[in-house]
């Protein structure tokens, strides 16, 4: 089966342009692996009354993706590597680590960041 994309001339390309423009504006700007490395290493997270120190190893871009490499000390030490698209913020990273520790999972899991 084949699928096909019919439109009136003239009219999918201006609401395509147009989304694009709406979808760059609604995004914050991508933060680089050097400021992402350096906002999130030494941070230290409470979550369920411990305390976390987070390290961060590396931050790479990859096919692009982000790969962040963290270790998270406390009571425990967990080894953890985050899957981001470029665009993500620090802003959505924490929150997820948080939730992460509240429940977390074996040691070198690797979590996706849309």
């Amino acid at each position: 089966m084949s699928l096909y994309v019919v439109a009136r001339p003239g009219f999918a390309n201006e609401t395509l342009a147009a989304r694009q423009r709406d979808e760059t504006a609604a995004r914050p700007p991508a933060e680089s692996c050097e400021a992402l490395f350096w906002a999130i290493d030494g941070r230290d997270l409470v979550v369920l009354g411990r305390r976390w120190r987070v390290g961060v190893f590396s931050v790479v871009e990859l096919a692009g993706r982000r790969y962040v490499q963290l270790s998270l000390e406390g009571s425990t030490r967990y080894m953890l590597t985050l899957r981001l698209v470029p665009d993500v913020t620090v802003s959505r990273i924490v929150p997820t680590i948080l939730a992460w520790l509240a429940h977390p999972t074996a040691s070198g899991e690797v979590i996706d960041i849309e």
